[in-house]
């Protein structure tokens, strides 16, 4: 079940791309500090209608979780939720905000081939497919 709300979380949430945040600033010799991230799509899209959903997905999922990136990077997080949401076969707008937002973390188009590649072999050919689709796009520029 909590599956399923993150990824509806993921989901709704990325539908308008109002998020930002930094990497972690590194201070007193290699301690890092979080930088909290800031979403409000949640909140913008569905804080009539369903309000704790929003107060989940922006103050919990982002505003927390996204946020401990002091203990793993923001590159490291869009790397790993890409995978998540390809492993999972969400691949709607949702995945393209995070593969722009991977891009914006410093992912290189040489590590997001390989990223999609390796899932390729483990959550399914069509789905690396869908996500090279999107991929391409995305690292045009």
């Amino acid at each position: 079940m909590f599956k399923k709300f993150l990824t509806a979380a993921l989901t709704v949430g990325l539908l308008v791309t109002n998020f930002s945040a930094t990497e972690a600033k590194e201070v007193d010799n290699e301690k890092k500090v979080p930088v909290k991230v800031v979403q409000t799509a949640g909140r913008d899209n569905l804080g009539e209608f369903a309000p704790d959903f929003a107060h989940y997905n922006d103050d919990i999922l982002f505003g927390e979780v996204w946020s401990r990136n002091d203990v793993l990077s923001m590159h490291d997080r869009s790397l790993i939720t890409v995978a998540a949401l390809m492993g999972a076969g969400v691949l709607d707008s949702s995945f393209k905000h995070h593969l722009e937002f991977a891009k914006k973390n410093g992912v290189t188009k040489a590590e997001m081939v390989e990223v999609i590649t390796q899932l390729g072999f483990y959550t399914g050919w069509p789905k690396a497919w869908a996500a090279f689709r999107m991929a391409k796009e995305v690292y045009a520029e």
